[in-house]
């Protein structure tokens, strides 16, 4: 990085330690005398009683403290806990999981399905691992409403942040299908493990068991698919034969509506004349005319980054900004496996294709046609532009002005980085661009030409910097109660966008798991605190504020790559990260427990179980109705159902909780 040219500091959340002892501290010394104690609470774990007692119900037997006004302070406390465990996922435990994957060559779809879906669920994973030390049902609690939290929030938020051209959200069938069937088996079995109020070998065994059985089909899912649509075609034909030999004689053959393949590969043949463009920009060397290059972003959050391989698309450097086609690859491999990726979307606004095409969703920025754009200068326009098959499809500009800097990614010289300021995020983030090419000459054309034309765009900057608003002070004084956060997690744990640092990634990786493991022992024993003091079960405590205190950063970036035309990766991830949260963030701490701890069956007693196993089922209908109903897409009006259904779901768990009804508002 340019000396002159400032890194970003980096959202972070993890010195919570420091912050917490600081808070609790300041608990200690506020006055208010003869304040009663709240009552210890009993917690029931194989058949002793383990006396909880809140820290603040303790400290007022020692100290002067007013325990109904100081206890507010565990609100502010475990939003920030929740705030440094999506630190310490987002920009160190991903980074590592990906250096891993590069440094061992696994295969970017086996990444995302294994090592990526275990940063994903990095923090729903932590609170059960310290449920073997510190039993509690929160870490459960975080899983089953992180289910419905999901669903309904993710999906709903990122459909409404969805622009007009990409709308209905059309999605491929079959990988929502996929996801969905694998969510309800993880539902079903989850309840069939915990029926009993304990945890068994088989119990685990089998959860692991599932985490496979998913990882595979993910891996599969383009040959499992092609063979899906040789049978449905089939099918198809023969139905077809019989519905026209009974039915068109009496309707009229104008009365039948011809049946679409919503995942057909036929729209994806490429004509000649882009075939042959495509392959010369394969081994163009000059960035001023064009390459195809592999690229893809990183958002720095855990569940957007949860499977983002490396696509090839045409790009070209202009003098200021640089200029990406969303053409998916018409010769390669991804021509056969384009319905099965997250990033292609499906665009209604083109007008040589009126009845919509599919494309790939924008990086950092949303696409738009070539007539649209205000940049680049028509002059400054490559040829290749104006092949039909490039025609069609939008383009993205990301302006030079928001690259803050380039930099080589390994010693090969075959990749590198774009650091870029995402205006989209509404927070100032920090994404990363990665691209690489086989041709070591080309990287290091690009990386030249890159940097020559950001020294120019600095150069041109004489502008005086912009007015101090009341957003960028506030922001200063959020990065002012981050700082021992950023200080101590920086201290601890090796930069993995360094390349000179990523040879500590097993340092990286220890590090990045005690992190999350303190974190997560804090915010249940802040959960202690809270059911103590305000009398809130730990069960609603986990549904409910557990589980959008682990998912809520997701949102934002769920709706970060929605504005890019990327709401298929936001509905698929959160439903990926659904099955994923079951076999792996529960059977990963259970099977150590049942295995290697207790030897056999541990309790683990969920109140009301048959109850949050049936909300996850019935919260996802609203979805799965729509989806079908609509054409296999959502309308934007769909998003709000969602969040509705959500809002409804968190009233009907305080009902249950401040009427001790389990089927409140059903009746008891």
């Amino acid at each position: 990085m340019s000396s002159t040219t400032e890194k970003p500091r980096r959202r972070s959340f993890s010195g919570v330690a420091a912050t917490s002892l600081a808070c609790l501290a300041l608990m200690k010394v506020v006055s208010s005398r003869n304040q009663a104690v709240p009552a210890p609470v009993e917690l029931a774990v194989e058949g002793s009683s383990l006396e909880r007692i809140s820290p603040l119900g303790l400290a007022a037997e020692y100290i002067e403290i007013d325990v109904a006004t100081v206890r507010w302070l565990w609100w502010p406390i475990i939003l920030y806990l929740f705030w440094g465990m999506a630190f310490v996922c987002d920009e160190f435990f991903v980074k590592t999981i990906t250096v891993i994957s590069t440094r061992f060559s696994i295969p970017d779809d086996v990444a995302g399905a294994t090592l990526m879906a275990l940063g994903c669920n990095g923090p729903e994973m932590s609170l059960n691992t310290i449920a073997i030390f510190h039993p509690s049902p929160v870490g459960v609690g975080a899983v089953v409403g992180g289910e419905v939290f999901n669903v309904l929030v993710i999906i709903g938020a990122a459909v409404l942040a969805t622009p007009d051209m990409y709308l209905p959200v059309k999605l491929v069938s079959f990988c929502f299908f996929r996801d969905v069937i694998f969510y309800l088996v993880s539902v079903g079995v989850l309840y069939w493990v915990l029926r009993d109020g304990q945890v068994s070998r088989l119990n685990s065994a089998v959860l692991l068991f599932g985490a496979v059985c998913y990882t595979l089909t993910v891996i599969f899912s383009g040959k499992i698919r092609e063979f899906w649509n040789k049978e449905a075609k089939i099918v198809k034909a023969a139905t077809k034969r019989f519905t026209v030999a009974r039915f068109s004689a009496r309707l009229g053959s104008s009365l039948l509506p011809p049946v679409e393949d919503d995942d057909s590969d036929a729209e994806t043949q490429a004509d000649p004349e882009t075939i042959e463009a495509w392959s010369e920009a394969k081994h163009n060397t000059n960035p001023e005319t064009g390459t195809v290059l592999s690229v893809r972003i990183d958002m720095h959050n855990r569940m957007m980054d949860r499977n983002h391989p490396l696509e090839p698309r045409y790009m070209f450097l202009t003098d200021d900004a640089l200029v990406v086609s969303t053409v998916m690859d018409p010769v390669g491999d991804e021509k056969d496996f384009t319905r099965t990726s997250t990033t292609i979307a499906f665009d209604y606004d083109e007008p040589e294709q009126p009845g919509g095409h599919w494309h790939h969703g924008g990086l950092v920025n949303q696409p738009s046609l070539w007539s649209n754009l205000e940049r680049p200068k028509e002059e400054t326009k490559p040829g290749i532009v104006d092949v039909p098959g490039f025609r069609e499809a939008p383009w993205e500009v990301i302006p030079l002005d928001d690259v803050l800097f380039c930099q080589w990614s390994g010693k090969d010289h075959k990749h590198f980085n774009l650091h870029v300021h995402h205006h989209d995020s509404n927070l100032g983030k920090l994404v990363t661009l990665e691209l690489s090419s086989d041709s070591q000459e080309i990287m290091e054309n690009w990386v030249s030409s890159v940097r020559k034309h950001l020294l120019d765009q600095r150069r041109k900057t004489t502008d005086a910097p912009p007015a101090r608003t009341l957003g960028k002070m506030l922001g200063e004084w959020a990065h002012w109660i981050q700082f021992p956060v950023e200080f101590f997690v920086t201290l601890t744990i090796p930069d993995m966008d360094d390349p000179k640092l990523q040879h500590l990634y097993p340092l990286s990786f220890t590090m990045s798991m005690v992190w999350l493991a303190i974190f997560a022992f804090s915010v249940v024993t802040a959960c202690d605190g809270i059911h103590a003091d305000f009398g809130i079960s730990e069960d609603i405590l986990g549904f409910t504020l557990a589980a959008a205190g682990t998912s809520f950063p997701n949102v934002f970036s769920g709706m970060c790559v929605a504005k890019q035309g990327k709401t298929s990766m936001a509905v698929a991830n959160a439903l990926g990260a659904n099955v994923q949260n079951v076999f792996l963030a529960l059977a990963v701490p259970w099977f150590i427990q049942s295995w290697f701890i207790a030897h056999g069956p541990f309790p683990m007693p969920v109140q009301n179980l048959f109850i949050a196993v049936l909300e996850c089922v019935i919260t996802l209908m609203p979805v799965l109705i729509i989806y079908i109903a609509f054409g296999f897409s959502m309308p934007r009006w769909s998003g709000w159902v969602y969040l509705l259904t959500y809002v409804a779901y968190v009233i009907c768990a305080l009902g249950q909780q401040t009427t001790g009804c389990s089927t409140w508002p059903f009746g008891c």
